[in-house]
């Protein structure tokens, strides 16, 4: 009698502990899905900043560029000019690259959201 009744206790015990760990699964997935929202929403301002920032800068060399393109393209200043241009374009060919990359992912992350969505 005794070993049934431990029996039956036990069977519950390892039913609720089922139930819980089912329970934290789930909070635990639903909370990672927020965070991730919130890390993408995040990298995602600091992207646009930063586009927003080379964006500036290219429109201010395509302007000296035009001047550049006016004037006689001889001379000390105009090789110094060159190199700091260069110097620049590659950075920002560099960031761009990057930059792409990074918008590729957030948009397969946005898609598999919006298809996540679609589905529930």
């Amino acid at each position: 009698m005794g070993k049934q009744i431990f029996d039956k206790i036990k069977k519950i015990m390892c039913m609720f502990t089922l139930v819980f760990f089912v329970m934290s699964l789930t909070a635990a997935s639903v909370s990672a899905g927020s965070n991730d929202v919130k890390k993408w929403t995040e990298e995602k301002t600091k992207w646009d900043k930063e586009k927003k920032k080379w964006e500036n800068e290219k429109t201010k060399w395509d302007k000296e560029k035009k001047k550049w393109d006016t004037k006689n393209k001889t001379g000390h200043d105009y090789k110094n000019w060159l190199i700091k241009y260069n110097k620049w374009l590659s950075k920002h060919k560099a960031w761009e690259t990057s930059h792409k990359k990074w918008e590729t992912n957030y948009n397969k992350w946005k898609n598999s959201q919006k298809k996540l969505i679609e589905k529930y």
